[in-house]
């Protein structure tokens, strides 16, 4: 694409900026932006979404004067322009409505991006959440996935940092341009970022946070993840919209499940009655993402080989948690033929000595 060519994109996109996936109408209606550029005024009002703003905005001078200078600003930082349906526009988003003509993108994008859990929650998540997060992104970033988030506060921040921590990608979509990282105490974790993944934003690069960002950029969310995973969600948390917006492109929810009392989880609640999937263990998206299990191995790394658990129950619950870490006593008896009695006191003894964890929510997984 030429240099010219990339103005007009530029040009085009920021002209359209808050009308999502009219760019990309008026380019299948004209057959590029510079077609757009200076296509006549009636037959421009005849696609769908466009308004006399746009047409505006489109003619104006100072939108050719914005997009040069925006191209100027992305070459002097690092910042790649991916332009759709450029071979560097994400896979992900290809097939997807109501996408951006433009990115811009600190960092790489990788094939195996294509596989990736979107994990969202509360900026003020509990110390349970915050250790969940951890799990769920350090579990499944090690086994190759990629994360992606919002780099907000809280569970955002925890999911990007575990799954760098893990060794793997991820990707942080921003509601603001990349100029503008927020919040500004994650400035260092933008940094280290694209070293193991990418910072996307559709904002141009000096553009600060606004409140109705925030929805429009989780529809990049949803749309660059595989499934979408909810860690924690109040009744108006901006995580639901991240979910609506995967239900609209057809893709699966979870929820890590809580008690069904805790208000600071009722739209993580509300969306499990409504049927998304209940994240008891990584494993449970393993499938979703088409990842293989990997085998399991007899002893810890570099560290000794488990004890094996004590007691006249405890073989036969260890080799249940061998095989899914993270049971109900309810579904353990039914397993064993036990009755419930006998098998919480087996379980709360090995979960005194260390063994097993009891969760929030009732449930047992390996120590």
């Amino acid at each position: 694409m030429t240099p010219e060519e990339i103005i007009e994109n530029l040009r085009l996109h920021l002209a359209t900026l808050y009308k999502a996936g009219l760019a990309l109408r008026l380019i299948d209606a004209f057959g590029s932006a510079g077609s757009v550029l200076g296509a006549d005024i009636g037959k421009l009002l005849a696609v769908e979404g466009m308004s006399p703003g746009v047409k505006k905005r489109l003619r104006c001078g100072k939108t050719k004067t914005q997009a040069e200078e925006e191209w100027r600003k992305c070459d002097s930082e690092g910042i790649r322009i991916l332009i759709h349906p450029a071979a560097s526009w994400p896979t992900a988003l290809r097939s997807l409505p109501e996408m951006p003509l433009v990115l811009f993108s600190k960092g790489e994008l990788e094939p195996g991006d294509s596989k990736a859990l979107g994990i969202v929650g509360s900026r003020r998540p509990t110390p349970y959440s915050r250790t969940q997060a951890n799990r769920f992104a350090s579990d499944i970033a090690g086994m190759g996935a990629t994360i992606v988030s919002g780099l907000a506060r809280g569970i955002d921040t925890r999911a990007h940092i575990s799954a760098l921590e893990a060794g793997g990608r991820t990707l942080a979509v921003l509601g603001s341009g990349l100029g503008r990282i927020y919040p500004r105490e994650n400035r260092a974790l933008a940094e280290r970022i694209p070293g193991d993944g990418a910072v996307l934003s559709e904002f141009p690069f000096s553009m600060g946070p606004r409140t109705f960002h925030f929805p429009q950029r989780n529809r990049l969310i949803s749309g660059l993840s595989t499934t979408l995973l909810v860690i924690e969600a109040g009744r108006k948390s901006g995580s639901l919209s991240t979910a609506r917006w995967t239900l609209e492109q057809g893709k699966n929810i979870f929820v890590l499940p809580s008690r069904v009392d805790e208000e600071h989880n009722r739209g993580g609640l509300h969306l499990l009655r409504d049927g998304a999937g209940a994240a008891i263990s990584p494993r449970d998206l393993l499938l979703e993402l088409e990842i293989a299990e990997p085998p399991r191995q007899p002893g810890r790394k570099n560290g000794p080989a488990p004890r094996p658990f004590p007691g006249e129950l405890g073989g036969p619950i260890e080799a249940l948690f061998k095989e899914e870490d993270g049971w109900h006593p309810d579904a353990l008896s039914a397993r064993l033929g036990v009755p419930c009695g006998p098998l919480l006191a087996a379980l709360g003894r090995l979960e005194m000595d260390g063994y097993i964890l009891k969760t929030p929510s009732g449930f047992y997984r390996m120590g």
